[in-house]
């Protein structure tokens, strides 16, 4: 089957508008747009007395902040047209159209998105699936990212050849972990092991917890006819 292409733009009021679908007569017309989330822990630092030298444009003595546990909200969609079998082009993903946004612990944009690397479809009556595979998220406010590992379980369609949704667990680590506000913006470090009173500044940091990816009917039906995405966050970005 050939592969169509989808052309894209982002519109100022935040609604994801792209070029309609675009197929030959012998191929049966269908879109597919998924919803991603991964909701779980990270860490972020709490706010300090002091601010770096140079970070961000602000200025003040050297310093970084104390790194905390915090929340970790990133959501997302993919999305193509003339998907073909549903588990071959679940594995697709990391060379489709997709777009990514982190909500916690501080808004940004995110380039990078997700590559499947195991979709198979399962089950007696061939209507569970198990996927499994890479993440790599970069924001765009410091440049730090998330390189996670996901796996998971769902449900499959065999009358449309589509993956209708999958969930688990999620691991991987966060290149540099930050606190940021409207004033301060600095790395956020963690105690040097002996004495507890001096912080080291740089080094990675954890993230973990569940996802998921859903297929989204109405979503799919108007990108299919009329090339549009449901809204995102007016402040998101397409950076890939």
């Amino acid at each position: 089957m050939k592969k169509l292409i989808a052309t894209a733009m982002i519109a100022l009021t935040g609604m994801v508008a792209f070029g309609a679908c675009s197929y030959t007569p012998e191929v049966k017309e269908t879109a597919w747009v998924y919803k991603w989330k991964f909701t779980g822990k990270t860490t972020f630092g709490k706010k300090p007395g002091q601010v770096a030298t140079g970070l961000c444009g602000y200025k003040g003595s050297t310093s970084c902040a104390v790194r905390s546990p915090a929340s970790l909200k990133i959501e997302g969609y993919t999305w193509f047209c003339a998907p073909g079998c549903g588990s071959e082009s679940f594995e697709d993903f990391a060379e489709v159209n997709e777009i990514f946004w982190q909500k916690k612990p501080f808004k940004a944009s995110l380039a990078g998105g997700v590559a499947t690397d195991v979709s198979h479809i399962i089950g007696k009556k061939a209507t569970k699936f198990e996927a499994g595979g890479k993440a790599k998220f970069t924001d765009e406010v410091e440049g730090s990212t998330y390189t996670l590992t996901y796996a998971g379980l769902g449900a499959y369609s065999k009358k449309n050849s589509r993956v209708k949704n999958v969930k688990g667990k999620f691991a991987g680590f966060l290149s540099q972990p930050w606190y940021i506000s409207k004033s301060v913006c600095v790395t956020a470090g963690y105690w040097q092991c002996g004495d507890c009173a001096s912080l080291i500044c740089t080094g990675p940091s954890v993230a973990f917890g569940k996802w998921s990816a859903t297929f989204k009917k109405n979503a799919s039906k108007k990108f299919l006819n009329r090339g549009k995405l449901p809204n995102v966050p007016s402040w998101v970005k397409a950076l890939n």
